[in-house]
């Protein structure tokens, strides 16, 4: 009962910041990734996002909250993946996924089950906020970045460009793949709450 008006409390504050485009994008993601699946989270604002509210339900919640360890998610979901048997969810942002990108030889190699959501929003998006806050305007924030679909598929791994209308879709569908990677790519614009 008291997490429970904790919850309720937590989700009024929340439905009332106009954050509603994040908590669609949150909802996909949990609606799409299966109740016993493992789950590893890159410093990203998605994963800010997932610290506060992701429900890991029958799986797992893995993180590098703390150590700001930038390219955690996909090398955790492959070792993961390996040791379990089975399939696994790596969600990173765009700037971190570019310290992995190298494990993708390796999991095409091994057909190792990861599936890996890059949300791409240009940039390192919380440094573009804090300083976007702080000063007025970020600078040295925005990246020159790959094209993630077409890197993934020079690895020969599937990877699928999804919208915010269509994720929960299409990152289903990738989830359900029967062994090796793929990634999903969302382009989008997230944003964190204010701190009050």
């Amino acid at each position: 009962a008291q997490a429970a008006a904790v919850n309720a409390k937590v989700a009024e504050r929340m439905n009332g910041l106009g954050l509603e485009h994040e908590q669609q994008i949150m909802e996909a993601i949990r609606k799409a990734v299966p109740a016993d699946m493992q789950t590893y989270w890159d410093m990203t604002i998605a994963a800010y996002w997932a610290w506060n509210m992701w429900d890991a339900k029958d799986g797992e919640f893995h993180s590098a909250q703390g150590a700001g360890g930038l390219g955690y998610a996909f090398p955790a979901a492959f070792g993961g993946a390996v040791g379990l048997g089975k399939r696994t969810f790596a969600l990173a942002g765009d700037g971190s996924a570019l310290y992995s990108t190298s494990e993708l030889a390796a999991a095409v190699q091994h057909k190792v089950p990861v599936t890996w959501l890059i949300v791409d929003d240009g940039g390192y998006g919380i440094l573009r906020e804090y300083m976007t806050e702080a000063f007025g305007q970020a600078t040295a924030t925005e990246l020159a970045r790959p094209d993630f679909v077409k890197l993934a598929e020079s690895f020969g791994v599937p990877a699928f460009k999804a919208t915010e209308k269509t994720l929960r879709e299409v990152l289903s569908q990738a989830l359900l793949a029967e062994s090796g990677p793929n990634v999903v790519v969302l382009e989008t614009h997230l944003r964190m709450w204010e701190i009050t």
